[in-house]
């Protein structure tokens, strides 16, 4: 194995914190998972269809209905949209992905985040948490043939193509099951970070071939 292939939102970052930035505009914290989960369901219905959008666009799309659910008007909802759209790329990262981080580094492992959201975003949150330094330039399915949302197939073997690897010497690491799920189906070793702590794993998705708590403790399993 040569290359870790890193998911970001979630897997990264701790999108827990993201109930902050829905209460600082005036919505229930509690709205911000079932909105975070919109986003992703919409963002592969649309890459099922082939006709996927940018990730912020689809952010943005649902954070407005959001709020306005939760009773703001037409500019203050914008405004609150576009303000936890942003706070994706200042979210903490997650305890353990520093050390985690350093500790594949040391193992002589190249590690490459994967995001749907921009590679910008991607490289402000890593680099706000001290882990800019620790990875190689971000990739974003945007940037992948067609722009098709993890888990096509194809964008895989696009990020693969753009650091020179094949499946066989690639592991991809998510917190989510359907990535790792769309990451096996095209080749790839996976790991599951397992942020629940102790949540079941789908039974009807492939099985991923390790599964840590932390990022901390995958570079302790690839010793």
């Amino acid at each position: 194995m040569r290359v870790v292939l890193l998911d970001v939102n979630g897997t990264l970052s701790d999108t827990a914190a993201l109930a902050a930035a829905f209460e600082d505009a005036g919505a229930p914290g509690h709205l911000a998972a079932p909105w975070f989960a919109g986003v992703l369901r919409d963002g592969l219905a649309l890459t099922l269809h082939g006709a996927p959008a940018r990730f912020a666009d689809v952010a943005l799309a649902g954070a407005r209905a959001a709020f306005a659910g939760a009773g703001l008007d037409g500019d203050r909802a914008e405004a609150a949209a576009v303000a936890v759209v942003d706070a994706l790329g200042s979210l903490p990262l997650h305890p353990d992905v520093v050390p985690g981080l350093s500790g594949l580094r040391q193992r002589g492992l190249r590690l490459v985040p994967l995001s749907q959201g921009a590679a910008g975003t991607t490289e402000r949150l890593l680099a706000a948490g001290g882990a800019g330094d620790l990875v190689e330039t971000a990739l974003s399915v945007a940037d992948a043939p067609g722009g098709l949302w993890k888990p096509a197939a194809s964008t895989y073997a696009w990020a693969l193509d753009q650091v020179g690897a094949a499946p066989a010497e690639a592991l991809l690491v998510a917190a989510h099951p359907w990535d790792l799920d769309g990451a096996a189906r095209a080749g790839l070793s996976t790991a599951w970070v397992d942020r629940a702590a102790g949540s079941p794993y789908p039974d009807v998705m492939a099985e991923p071939d390790l599964v840590v708590p932390g990022l901390d403790a995958l570079a302790d399993l690839l010793r």
